[in-house]
């Protein structure tokens, strides 16, 4: 069987979602504190929700979106952010 070594631009990315991140919001948790776990990749959970234009466009293209979407993501969804973005006074955020 072919080995992989793991990229030295892996060196210190983490990915704590067990171990002692965990051990400690789950001590926090258990002294009454509230956390939110960010870390489900469940955005509806806690209230984010897709925009108007985006669900329109998930609509109105269903029959077209059995496949992939461009690696970037779909352009109504990118726009959508970049407006938001932009709303909210952030520099240089474009649709791509």
């Amino acid at each position: 069987m072919k080995t992989f070594d793991k990229s030295s631009k892996l060196d210190h990315v983490a990915y704590d979602i067990r171990g002692p991140v965990l051990d400690e919001a789950n001590r926090m948790i258990a002294n009454g504190e509230k956390i939110l776990r960010l870390n489900t990749g469940n955005p509806a959970e806690f209230g984010f929700t897709a925009p108007d234009e985006v669900i329109r466009d998930l609509i109105m293209n269903v029959r077209n979106s059995e496949g992939y979407s461009d690696s970037k993501g779909i352009f109504s969804a990118r726009k959508a952010i970049m407006q938001y973005c932009q709303l909210k006074g952030f520099q240089n955020v474009d649709i791509d």
